[in-house]
């Protein structure tokens, strides 16, 4: 079942950003949807959002990527693809446009064996995740209502954004936890926002407030950054990374220096959902959980974040998988999220597909 086509979508939309963190807060959305239709008719979607702060890609740089690609691609069957991924592009400093078309390839794949996307990382665990809710950088009132509506849905964790101003960080977080007593489950996320000493006296306020985890209290590029996240720990704070967390080896290591509790996945950081896979299971293999967090994709790479978080041992922890922006889809999935739950449909590939007509209307170009 060779691939006849390769659909690329470079696009952008406005939006406004209801969860700043202290990077800001998006104005453009952007994110580059890929095709592959084989001589079935069958059809393979991708995605993914080049995250500058992490890949350093920008959309245009990642459809570039993916269209010279193309001529490669055309006349191969998607597991032949998925076997010569890194043979049709150079994705060097690439990670997200691989990330995209890898979705892709899989799905494309799962689809013509009958199979679950969960497949291609021996089947998956459970039918359905918990998921949080995010809370950016708002008084204390504004947090308050964003949390009020999430819990009425059915959310019961909360992931409090923090790291530019420890007391009005700490005040948000001390409201919530008295509006929503202890049913609802805290955590935070400083993105290495935080000095060393900072984070240790945020800490000390935190602990009596029971957080769930402490997210990336300093970047890496604080020289006793290690230290610091293990006096965290050791105060009674457990830690989550994710600036911290690029690579296989990344992952290594803090788990072999018993550096945190929690690793956090976005999938377009390791170039693609099976290396992802391969980083989660570092942590699963230690009893750590690995959390999966897509927060600017559509429907198309956070089923696939899903097939990744269904796959995972360790699995007591809610999943950032469910942070729609408010704008129109264009995209759909089979899943269900009802109730603070990702709920699993019984169909292969990965149950989410683009709108074409869509996905056209936001597209800066298509090819």
């Amino acid at each position: 079942m060779p691939i006849q086509e390769m659909t690329v979508w470079d696009t952008a939309v406005e939006v406004a950003q209801g969860s700043r963190n202290r990077y800001g807060g998006a104005s453009t959305l952007e994110r580059v949807v890929v095709r592959l239709t084989d001589d079935t008719g069958a059809e393979g979607w991708g995605e993914a959002a080049p995250l500058m702060y992490i890949t350093k890609e920008t959309g245009s740089d990642m459809a570039a990527t993916l269209r010279e690609a193309a001529p490669r691609i055309r006349g191969m069957a998607a597991d032949e693809l998925l076997a010569a991924l890194d043979e049709v592009a150079d994705f060097k400093g690439k990670g997200a446009a691989r990330t995209a078309l890898e979705i892709a390839a899989v799905d494309l794949s799962t689809k013509n064996n009958q199979a679950p996307f969960s497949h291609v990382f021996g089947g998956h665990k459970r039918n359905a995740v918990t998921l949080d809710a995010p809370i950016g950088l708002l008084p204390p009132d504004e947090a308050i209502e964003k949390a009020e509506a999430a819990v009425a849905q059915g959310v019961r964790t909360l992931k409090v954004k923090s790291g530019v101003d420890m007391e009005a960080d700490a005040e948000r977080i001390v409201r919530l936890r008295e509006r929503f007593g202890p049913d609802i489950k805290l955590r935070t996320d400083a993105n290495g926002g935080f000095t060393p000493e900072e984070a240790l006296r945020f800490t000390d306020r935190m602990v009596e407030i029971d957080l769930e985890h402490f997210e990336q209290p300093v970047l890496p590029s604080e020289e006793k950054h290690i230290d610091v996240f293990r006096e965290i720990r050791a105060r009674g704070m457990q830690v989550a990374l994710d600036e911290s967390l690029f690579s296989i080896d990344d992952a290594r290591r803090l788990v072999d220096e018993d550096a945190c509790d929690i690793g956090l996945i976005k999938i377009a950081k390791f170039g693609g959902p099976r290396n992802a896979w391969e980083v989660a299971r570092v942590f699963d293999a230690a009893g750590k959980p690995a959390l999966l967090s897509s927060p600017y994709e559509s429907y198309i790479a956070k089923s696939a974040g899903f097939a990744l978080a269904l796959s995972l041992e360790n699995a007591d922890r809610a999943h950032e998988l469910a942070h729609l922006l408010d704008e129109e889809p264009y995209a759909e999935w089979h899943h269900s999220i009802s109730g603070g739950e990702f709920t699993l449909a019984d169909v292969a590939g990965h149950g989410a597909s683009g709108i074409p007509a869509r996905v056209e209307r936001i597209a800066r170009t298509t090819v």
